[in-house]
């Protein structure tokens, strides 16, 4: 998302963040949000761990110390525009469209099809191939190894990656956001 802003909007600033700061209601807030477990299988991969029960519990602070919880607070807002990671996955339409209505403003559509073929999944795993690990990253797209995990971003892959027992588990830690967010 960070890339799109910064293509239909290549005059402002934008600023990306996994936290909610209270500066950010001056301004207009993306916020993109996940299934919690494909959010964490996605994690877990970026720094090349196995789902372990002690690397789940790791994931579940680092995601709250991240500001997971931050969302169902902000959402609402009338500077929050809030995308759903689900309906946007290889969907740029759905992006722009929201972009548009949230923003009031079109977006030509050469412009749309540069951005869709830029940064679509493809083209950035071939990009931070050439990146050995998460840590390294370019300045400018801050695309950063790791960035596309094996499963290439799919939804719902978690069932796959975590056992039963650490998605049922999961699933009681995160019921209130899966709930609020229509994930169940």
């Amino acid at each position: 998302m960070f890339n799109v802003l910064r293509e239909v909007f290549p005059q402002r600033r934008i600023d990306k963040s996994h936290n909610y700061d209270p500066k950010y209601l001056k301004y207009p807030v993306i916020v993109t949000y996940r299934h919690p477990l494909d959010a964490m299988a996605s994690s877990i991969q970026r720094y090349d761990r196995i789902p372990s029960d002690e690397e789940v519990e790791n994931q579940i602070k680092e995601f709250a110390d991240n500001g997971i919880w931050d969302i169902l607070k902000i959402r609402g807002q009338e500077n929050v525009l809030m995308l759903r990671y689900e309906l946007f996955y290889n969907n740029y339409d759905h992006i722009f469209a929201h972009l548009e209505g949230f923003f009031s403003i079109a977006i030509p559509a050469e412009k749309r099809r540069y951005i869709a073929a830029q940064y679509n999944i493809e083209a950035v795993d071939k990009i931070v191939r050439n990146y050995d690990a998460f840590h390294d990253y370019d300045s400018v797209t801050q695309l950063h190894g790791k960035h596309i995990s094996a499963y290439k971003g799919n939804i719902n892959y978690y069932r796959e990656f975590f056992s039963p027992k650490q998605i049922d588990y999961l699933r009681k830690v995160y019921h209130k956001f899966l709930v609020e967010f229509g994930y169940e």
